[in-house]
């Protein structure tokens, strides 16, 4: 577990990172992964008007010292998603975990990393969830909403977290290692899908992940 002056300066870049990507953006609120997008890679192209949902940007980090097919604490993924939404569409990500990832003589966990997703779209939601290895799903909610000239933007948001403590902003137990997935599905002329695999600590949670789905103690 990375110390809590770590945490911050990692915290810290992350907002860095976000700032950026609202600039570009102008309606995200996030920019997301191993198993997305590789290691260390990045991009951005633009899509026209109309078209298909498909990867606008893929903000990637991994800890050289670390595994490279897996995700732990020293890594982050955040991805982007634009165009026009009619169907469904997914992403996996791969989670470290001691019982499977050995590498540089050191078996690796995913620490304090977590899942976070969220959608903006103009017509229909049918649902947007992150999936588990053992099956257990988070559903996202309703977590805002703004009109201009007669159309209705909609915002989703949905998180799968590691246990924090809010007074001394450290974590618990790490989530299960193994194969992520997070889908969308739904119609919507105007879509913008964000999915991050990045630090959950306790002022993310709040800021970013609905009530019911923190995972907070004293």
């Amino acid at each position: 577990m990375l110390q809590p002056t770590a945490r911050t300066a990692r915290r810290a870049l992350f907002v860095a990172v976000l700032g950026a990507s609202v600039a570009l953006s102008g309606t995200s609120a996030f920019a997301g992964g191993k198993g997305g997008g590789g290691a260390g890679s990045g991009g951005t192209t633009t899509q026209p008007s109309g078209a298909p949902l498909s990867l606008a940007s893929d903000s990637t980090w991994n800890n050289p010292n670390s595994p490279s097919w897996c995700m732990n604490e020293d890594d982050y993924d955040q991805a982007v998603y634009s165009g026009s939404l009619n169907g469904s569409a997914s992403r996996t990500e791969q989670l470290c975990g001691l019982s499977s990832d050995y590498y540089n003589n050191v078996y690796w966990d995913a620490g304090g990393i977590g899942l976070e997703s969220d959608v903006y779209v103009t017509g229909q939601l049918a649902d947007l969830s992150i999936t588990a290895p053992d099956g257990t799903v988070h559903h996202a909610v309703l977590v805002g909403q703004a009109s201009s000239k007669g159309t209705t933007t909609y915002h989703y948001a949905t998180c799968y977290v590691p246990t924090y403590s809010v007074s001394t902003d450290t974590g618990g137990r790490p989530l299960p290692g193994g194969t992520w997935q997070v889908a969308l599905s739904g119609q919507s002329t105007t879509t913008r899908w964000n999915v991050n695999v990045v630090m959950t600590d306790a002022p993310f949670q709040k800021s970013y992940c609905p009530s019911a789905q923190q995972n907070l103690v004293a």
